[in-house]
């Protein structure tokens, strides 16, 4: 069970943390390539044991506050505090930017930089911090064109001492419904070099989608499709090459308005149940 006291930034700051919608720069811009499977995740519960309580407090136009402790029977209370401060150049009715995001918690700290130089080029850093060292960073920049999206992610990585992981995206619109696109990942370090090649794209029709993503490593299927307001469902099947596995899950989400909630469930085909209750208050 999740509850939760939302200011109005909560919201904005949402949207700052996901790349801008599509229809912010071109109604055929498809986004970017790692975004193909958000709608299917986005529907399925993100569980956990216990209980979690978050709490947003606006401290200004600009900055927010925020709390969470999540409770459980199986480790202590944990809490984190965090912090957002959103620029004021404002691209969209919900793009404003520089965003800067940070957490606290557990000795770990988490820091989020991002920002659109142009409608078409953004850029976006996160760093995580554990005991007194850098435990990961990344680095990321992409371009959106009109009918076409192409982002290059670093992860732990250096040009003057080559190690770490870095990653092309490119996506482009073949038509109205259609996106094609791939992803090449290189890795270099601990006295190896290996890349990975993986191809995907992207069916829109109406409320209803329908997503493949395939690769040396995995293969990976998804639909969804929104029966009205307040329902949503999801399928998603994944096969990982490697071991030899393969497995299906089913979601589903209900939106209930008037209470300000919001419940999440699914099912797999390893009979793994899970579900999530999202209780919001307004301030």
């Amino acid at each position: 069970v999740s509850t939760q006291s939302t200011g109005s930034l909560s919201e904005q700051k949402k949207a700052e943390e996901e790349p801008p919608s599509s229809s912010s720069s071109s109604s055929h811009n498809p986004g970017s390539f790692e975004q193909l499977p958000q709608k299917t995740k986005e529907v399925f519960p993100s569980p956990f044991e216990g209980c979690k309580f978050a709490w947003n407090k606006m401290i200004t136009e600009r900055f927010q506050a925020s709390h969470s402790i999540l409770m459980s029977s199986f480790k202590p209370p944990a809490y984190k505090f965090g912090a957002t401060y959103v620029g004021s150049k404002k691209l969209g009715p919900n793009e404003h930017y520089p965003v800067l995001i940070s957490e606290y918690g557990g000795g770990v700290v988490q820091v989020q930089a991002i920002h659109s130089f142009t409608k078409e080029v953004q850029a976006k850093a996160v760093v995580h911090a554990t005991d007194k060292t850098w435990s990961m960073y990344q680095g990321d920049i992409g371009y959106k064109g009109n009918d076409f999206s192409i982002q290059l992610t670093g992860v732990n990585a250096s040009i003057i001492n080559p190690q770490g992981i870095w990653v092309a995206h490119y996506l482009q619109s073949v038509t109205n419904k259609l996106a094609l696109g791939g992803e090449l990942l290189f890795q270099h370090g601990m006295g190896a070099k290996n890349a990975a090649l993986t191809l995907g794209g992207r069916f829109r029709d109406g409320d209803s989608e329908f997503m493949v993503k395939t690769g040396e490593q995995s293969t990976n299927f998804g639909y969804y499709v929104k029966g009205n307001d307040q329902v949503e469902c999801a399928v998603e099947f994944e096969y990982v090459k490697q071991m030899g596995e393969s497995i299906t899950t089913f979601g589903y989400a209900v939106d209930l308005p008037k209470g300000l909630s919001k419940f999440r469930g699914s099912i797999d085909t390893d009979w793994a149940v899970a579900g999530g209750l999202e209780k919001r208050f307004e301030a």
